[in-house]
């Protein structure tokens, strides 16, 4: 075979190296003369991939005597992400892992000095994470890392003690309306862990604190502003201007990339469900940090969804016969449109009928901690992503099935009171084939203003619904929304006493609508809340997933219907089977050989053999659309920026995808050795090649030293070199590489280059 040579690409020194030592994952012979000599006596950057492995190694140990199991392929990318000092998105499937890895991780930073601030959506979640890291401290050695942890479960006396201690402990826990509240909460910090993103972004107030805590200045805000200004006139000049608009996106890429390496600080977060609203501080810490998150994941399911469709005299009594026949260890889901009331009803007919369960309506520890020890065997709550029940459980040795008293819903009604730009697009959404082919043109103008305004903070649409009360105008984007009320309520209700628009929506299969009270309501299905809600009978654990039983009881057919058309959109492989079809002993015996495995891991005595649960995967393309399409084939990704990559991550069944784009060639044969940079070494072809430097305007080679085109002036040039830089710092993270060329000869010639 050829043997190329790769000018400035040695890995360790950035000298000259051949593709024989490149394809050995070796530095060049300047670096490492002989073979046999060993990675520590490198000087170089390879002595720095050298330490993270090190440190890997150390955190590897750590998972090893906590959970009697080593890191998966994910788990080491958060590693030699967090060891990196970057700041990330954890995405994972939901009980993965992630607060095991935030625990060990702070634990290990503590001990070597830094100052750790891990911040939970519920006072629940804050308790239940500091007993953790109090276990695993305890258990690891790191009896002298000091904790505190403040939330609205201590007592007075409690809440005072963590105050006075927090100033010297190195691990801070708590939720963000206690950080916000309390200034002794808000100290000096090296990396912030947050969980569930969107309850930490829905008040600039978090970020803002949380930017303070990590030292960031108003001076960098203030940069990152202008850079982002700078964007958005590049954007309004593209056509006119096209050369000023790349030379400010370049200048606004520099400007940001020189803060990012000012700021020291990592945030990790996890958990993201919604859409981030995309207020000023929102993407303030976007781009201070370099990640933007994506949308919520559920894969890795392993759950046995049942259904039943009772008489209507029968329903309660129904509950009441599936959870006495699944016993202990049960949660128990009421739908919104039922309320808080039917939850106490449900709990009172189950006590008559001798089951001993509890309402749960508020995080309230002590009937959480009966529930674990066994002293009550049923929670019963509301089905809605914002319920402690569901969002608050993560028991995977205690919780062996969940029970939907009626379709997991939401009752819409059609007023200025309940105006919301996120929930009326799901609405039009629903009711699209029933309005679309007679209404067209309004359906599509109501349509596209719901989605201008679909991200208008709460503030904002407070004051909109009080101005439609009142009949008072505002002024500026309150105005446009108010705009945008009046005509989508206008429009619905026209449509709504349309008589051939009603008939189609009786006919429907998935459409229940009604009229109370004077006023509309549809009923919609809330997919979200039962994957959520019967997620927490499924967990990961260290010996694979735990088997989950959800049953639904349904209440009302048509919107069955539509949870099964939405869940089969965001779940792939979902099937309900009938409850009386199934061997319910058989199936309970085998959720119950799970938990006892989940006991025997907690415990560290479960042997299981070592595999991959996830993978992570590079996948390298040429076109930054390419890339992106891609991506969105999987799911909404997450981006990060990586150097001058920009990269899209998201899950699979089996693996995270890392996909990036080189922008094209990103090597080109020298023009001053050889012949077109060829040479001719003992007979043989040896082609030398370099990284491309090409000016934007003319397409000339500009030299290494050069910053504008000595040909034509331009000041906007396209280099490779920190996209290979980029590409490697990449490929040391994950387990293997995908090169994702086209397939033709030039797509070989660039697949052979990257």
């Amino acid at each position: 075979m050829i043997t190329a040579i790769f000018r400035d690409l040695c890995p360790n020194c950035g000298g000259p190296i051949s593709s024989e030592r490149l394809e050995l994952g070796l530095p060049c012979e300047k670096c490492l003369p002989r073979l046999e000599d060993k990675f520590p006596r490198i000087r170089g950057e390879l002595a720095k991939v050298w330490e993270v492995e090190k440190g890997v190694r150390e955190i590897d140990e750590l998972f090893i005597r906590a959970i009697g199991s080593r890191m998966w392929g994910l788990q080491r990318l958060w590693a030699r992400r967090f060891l990196n000092k970057e700041s990330f998105a954890m995405v994972a499937p939901t009980g993965s892992g992630k607060t095991t890895m935030q625990i060990i991780l702070s634990l290990y930073a503590a001990d070597r000095g830094q100052r750790i601030l891990i911040m939970l959506p519920t006072s629940l979640l804050a308790h239940q994470v500091h007993q953790k890291v109090l276990e695993l401290r305890s258990k690891l050695g790191y009896n002298d890392v000091l904790v505190s942890a403040y939330h609205s479960l201590l007592t007075d006396r409690q809440k005072r003690l963590e105050l006075e201690n927090v100033i010297d402990s190195s691990i801070i826990i708590t939720t963000p309306i206690s950080l916000m509240k309390k200034e002794e909460l808000q100290q000096p910090i090296n990396v912030a862990f947050i969980d569930d993103v969107d309850s930490f972004l829905r008040r600039s107030k978090s970020v803002d604190v949380v930017l303070k805590m990590l030292n960031v200045t108003s001076e960098e805000v203030a940069l990152i502003e202008k850079a982002q200004k700078m964007e958005s006139e590049a954007r309004k000049l593209a056509k006119e201007d096209p050369e000023r608009a790349r030379q400010l996106v370049s200048e606004a890429a520099k400007l940001k990339t020189d803060v990012r390496l000012k700021v020291k600080g990592q945030v990790i977060v996890s958990g993201a469900t919604q859409t981030a609203r995309r207020t000023k501080r929102v993407r303030v810490l976007n781009a201070l940090f370099g990640f933007t998150v994506g949308g919520k994941v559920e894969v890795g399911r392993n759950i046995v969804d049942m259904y039943v469709k009772p008489p209507k005299e029968l329903f309660e009594k129904t509950i009441v016969d599936i959870v006495k026949k699944l016993g202990t260890g049960g949660l128990v889901f009421v739908p919104m449109d039922k309320g808080a009331e039917y939850v106490r009803k449900i709990t009172d007919v189950l006590k008559q009928h001798g089951v001993n369960a509890e309402a749960y309506l508020g995080t309230r520890r002590r009937l959480f901690e009966k529930f674990i020890v066994g002293d009550v065997d049923v929670l019963v709550g509301i089905a809605s992503y914002r319920s402690p029940l569901t969002r608050g459980i993560d028991l995977p040795e205690r919780v062996r099935y969940a029970v939907f008293t009626g379709v997991p819903k939401f009752r819409l009604r059609i007023s200025f009171e309940e105006f919301h730009p996120s929930r009326w697009l799901i609405l039009l959404n629903e009711i699209r084939d029933a309005v679309y082919e007679k209404y067209p043109y309004e359906f599509d103008r109501v349509l596209g203003g719901l989605i201008k305004v679909r991200l208008a903070t709460r503030d904002t649409l407070e004051a909109v619904r009080e101005a439609l009360k009142t009949g008072k105008t505002l002024t500026g984007f309150p105005e446009f929304v108010r705009k945008v009320a009046e005509d989508s309520l206008n429009f619905l209700i026209k449509v709504i006493k349309d008589e051939e628009v009603r008939e189609r929506l009786r006919r429907s299969e998935t459409i229940t609508f009604g009229e109370k009270a004077g006023e509309y309501f549809f009923i919609i299905p809330d997919a979200t809340a039962y994957i959520q809600a019967s997620g927490r009978t499924s967990r990961l654990y260290v010996g694979g997933i735990t088997k989950g039983v959800s049953v639904l009881v349904i209440d009302e057919v048509k919107a069955f219907n539509a949870l099964i058309r939405d869940l089969k959109w965001l779940l792939e492989t979902v099937e309900f089977r009938k409850y009386e079809e199934v061997n319910i002993d058989k199936l309970m015996k085998e959720v119950d050989e799970d938990r006892r495995k989940v006991r025997l891991a907690l415990e560290g005595k479960l042997k299981t053999k070592e595999r991959e649960l996830m993978k992570t995967t590079l996948f390298i393309v040429e076109s930054p659309n390419k890339a992106r399409t891609i991506a969105r084939l999987f799911g909404r990704p997450t981006r990060k920026t990586v150097g001058t990559l920009q990269t899209f991550e998201v899950l699979t069944e089996n693996r995270l995808m890392v996909i990036t784009a080189t922008g094209g060639h990103i090597l080109d044969l020298v023009s001053d050795e050889g012949l077109f940079g060829v040479n001719v070494v003992n007979k043989v072809f040896q082609p030398v090649y370099k990284p491309i430097k090409k000016c934007i305007r003319c397409g000339r080679d500009v030299s290494e030293e050069e910053n504008t085109c000595p040909y034509c002036g331009g000041r906007v040039l396209i280099e490779s070199k920190p996209v290979i830089k980029a590409l490697r710092h990449l490929a040391a993270q994950v387990d293997e590489i995908l090169v994702g060329t086209d397939p033709d000869s030039e797509g070989s010639i660039r697949t052979f280059g990257e």
